[in-house]
């Protein structure tokens, strides 16, 4: 294809963060194609020598305001000089949206019908998903679709969901059998002995944390490694008062961000993830591609995976903290632990786990050609 001019835009580009990652790594891929691409951000935090990026701050007092504001002054400065916007959040303006995100909230009151922030957010997300809409929709996983068709009447032409985004170079399973899980554990203060969980959060209350602090009575023999957070930041004081009421704290070892996820991952014994709210869930797939058992709930996008590859335990809504204790429970006989890591690895091996960002990118390229052609 003929090099073409993209512009990427993302509210807030930061160093972290999922759909940071998604759309940097969309944007290398379509530079290797030899495309020009220039992303487009109201902040930024981190360095990326290698991709142009130009900053549209603006002060708007509330965050749909702020993502407003930046789809107008995205508009301005991208009128007429790129053959292809694609963007990550729900603005107008878009040829194309990458969306990882839920509907946005129904209102079902009369305060919902009055709140500005309601309002604001159906208004960003009918430019996208109405019926007037041209913007051509990659989604992340058939939940998500099913979500939207249930709220807007859409064109099936118009949707695509994509395989999932696992990076290839994630894929470590082999460290499981290596001197990495042993030095590792050694690292962490874990005895041969010790049963280790794995939960990875940015955010702990939404991934259910505080479940897994209630099953831990059940469970005195078990570490759990937590990733993303620690138990001292100001945001965890409360599941921090859970923890030492419950007598729990020290089973709970707190290793805030880390870099390092699959030697992690060969270190733990399981992935846990009662998440109340996930659109996908990628850590999942992670574990599963490291051949790292995982208990999780059906809320979540890929939650599915685990049940077809037979790969850990699926708890159902409305959650119940029983049934979650109970897939635990299972997760204790190393028999078993040993079948799932053996089943994920097979599944990994089988399944289209890692092209979503190269369909991405063929989608964007598409979208592209299209308009070139007009």
């Amino acid at each position: 294809m003929t090099a073409i001019r993209i512009a990427l835009a993302i509210v807030n580009l930061f160093s972290s963060g999922g759909l940071q990652r998604d759309c940097i790594g969309i944007a290398r891929r379509l530079m290797t194609r030899g495309h020009g691409v220039e992303i487009f951000c109201r902040t930024r935090d981190g360095a990326f020598p290698d991709l142009a990026i130009t900053e549209l701050p603006n002060r708007a007092l509330t965050n749909h305001g702020r993502t407003a504001r930046f789809a107008n002054d995205l508009a301005a400065v991208t009128r007429g000089r790129f053959d292809v916007v694609a963007g990550f959040n729900k603005m107008p303006g878009l040829d194309l949206l990458y969306c990882a995100d839920p509907p946005a909230r129904q209102p079902r009151s009369l305060i919902d019908r009055i709140n500005p922030r309601t309002g604001a957010m159906r208004t960003l997300e009918a430019a996208c998903f109405g019926p007037q809409s041209r913007t051509h929709l990659l989604l992340l996983a058939e939940p998500q679709r099913q979500d939207y068709e249930s709220i807007w009447s859409l064109d099936r032409s118009r949707i695509e969901v994509l395989p999932p985004t696992i990076e290839r170079m994630r894929a470590q399973p082999q460290l499981r059998g290596s001197d990495t899980r042993t030095e590792m554990r050694a690292k962490l203060g874990l005895a041969s002995s010790t049963l280790a969980w794995l939960f990875v959060a940015g955010f702990p209350q939404t991934k259910g944390f505080d479940r897994i602090v209630a099953a831990l009575p059940v469970f005195p023999h078990v570490k759990v490694l937590c990733v993303g957070f620690g138990l001292n930041d100001a945001k965890c004081s409360r599941l921090a008062a859970r923890a030492r009421k419950l007598g729990v704290e020290k089973q709970i070892v707190s290793l805030g961000r880390r870099d390092d996820i699959p030697s992690l991952m060969a270190a733990a014994d399981l992935l846990v993830h009662p998440s109340r709210l996930d659109i996908t869930g990628t850590v999942i797939l992670e574990a599963i591609v490291n051949g790292l058992p995982v208990i999780t709930t059906s809320v979540c996008g890929y939650g599915p995976h685990v049940e077809a590859a037979d790969a850990g335990a699926v708890v159902g809504e409305p959650f119940d903290q029983a049934a979650f204790v109970a897939a635990l429970g299972r997760a204790n006989d190393p028999a078993q632990r040993a079948q799932w890591s053996g089943h994920a690895a097979q599944y990994a091996a089988s399944t289209d786990l890692y092209s979503g960002l190269d369909r991405a990118a063929d989608a964007i390229e598409n979208a592209a050609g299209k308009s070139v052609r007009r």
